[in-house]
């Protein structure tokens, strides 16, 4: 039985069986573009909505049919880190940071992002590792606490763990190699450097001399006051508007002081709580820095992404505060200094709703 053959299979099937290479046609290369377009923007909105599995799906797929666009692959990451999808999001950053045409400020922000994600897959493996551990299970317990080392390879105390309960096993080699590797890594204070120096000298290892201290370097205080992320913008103090009224005369005896001392203490008021919130600003940034890492970026075992912004957008609103309460404090202390030296006695101070007004007799 023969089957009709259509030119455009006829062409097909010379090219295989010849082995020629075509290009796909620019037709094809552009509804390829277009489709990846529309998945990357449901894929926007679906980050925007709150829903990252699918988002970083969408990604991905968008990615796949337009490889040439690497900010797909960029955002497949970031959707899969915002939704906690720790080991999609790890290897989507790594696939990113090795593309050649990966954009370098992306870049950059990428590999904080990894350094952020390791630490938190750190984390993680540890607790792992210490629920194994109580379960009784030694060998899973071990195998948790190297994946632990690995994702953050600057920490000594996964090491630790792992070689004592490998000296459990009997796997003398492999103990005494991460006791010497953890006594590399541990400061000289660490607390775990006796144990790990006694047990090595109980397998037969060779010592390991801590490591030299990290050198300190001071550096001059940056005449900056206030939060370093977020600077407020410097709030000015409402103009004073002065309403003249006809003259007349100015009776001897006046009480003009009476108003003066109470606008200069209603501004001393005003002064002293944009202190205190000045001081409840410096503590809460001073707080929630101490959750950073050392990269600068935060720890997610401690405060979650969502949490640091909050926690910012606070701060900043504190500092606003400060700004608007010193300014107008400032400014009705003098509007009462000025009453007190000698303005005239009929004189009133009006609040208006952009800040208040002075009317008087002169």
């Amino acid at each position: 039985m023969f089957h009709r053959t259509t030119p455009h299979l006829l062409v097909v099937l010379i090219l295989a069986t010849t082995g020629m290479v075509v290009t796909a046609s620019p037709a094809l290369a552009l509804d390829a573009r277009k489709t990846s377009e529309a998945l990357a923007q449901r894929a926007a909105k679906a980050f925007e909505s709150g829903n990252m599995s699918e988002a970083s799906a969408l990604y991905r797929e968008a990615y796949k049919m337009d490889p040439a666009e690497s900010a797909y692959l960029y955002g497949a990451a970031r959707a899969s880190h915002a939704g906690r999808d720790l080991a999609h999001a790890e290897e989507d950053y790594v696939a990113f940071l090795a593309l050649p045409n990966a954009d370098p400020a992306r870049a950059q922000k990428a590999k904080g992002f990894l350094d952020t994600l390791r630490a938190e897959l750190s984390v993680e493996k540890m607790a792992e590792a210490k629920k194994a551990e109580a379960a009784g299970d030694a060998l899973l317990a071990t195998t948790f606490y190297l994946e632990a080392w690995r994702m953050a390879p600057d920490r000594a105390e996964p090491l630790l763990k792992a070689a004592i309960l490998e000296r459990q096993l009997g796997d003398k080699k492999a103990a005494i190699g991460h006791l010497q590797r953890y006594l590399q890594l541990a400061d000289a204070g660490a607390t775990g450097r006796g144990t790990a120096e006694a047990l090595l000298k109980q397998l037969g290892g060779t010592p390991v001399a801590a490591p030299p201290p990290k050198p300190v370097v001071v550096e001059t205080p940056k005449p900056v006051v206030g939060p370093p992320v977020a600077q407020p913008k410097p709030v000015v103090a409402p103009p004073v508007q002065v309403v003249t009224v006809p003259p007349a005369a100015e009776k001897a005896g006046s009480s003009r002081r009476v108003p003066g001392w109470s606008a200069i203490g209603l501004g001393g008021v005003a002064v002293i709580g944009a202190g205190v919130l000045a001081v409840l600003a410096s503590g809460q940034q001073s707080t929630l820095d101490g959750n950073k890492l050392a990269n600068g970026h935060f720890d997610g075992s401690k405060i979650s992404v969502e949490q640091a912004a909050s926690e910012q957008t606070s701060i900043n609103g504190k500092w606003t505060g400060v700004g608007i309460a010193a300014g107008v404090g400032v400014a009705v202390i003098g509007v009462g200094a000025w009453l007190v030296a000698g303005a005239p006695k009929d004189v009133a101070v009006v609040p208006t709703w952009d800040g208040f007004s002075v009317a008087g007799r002169f």
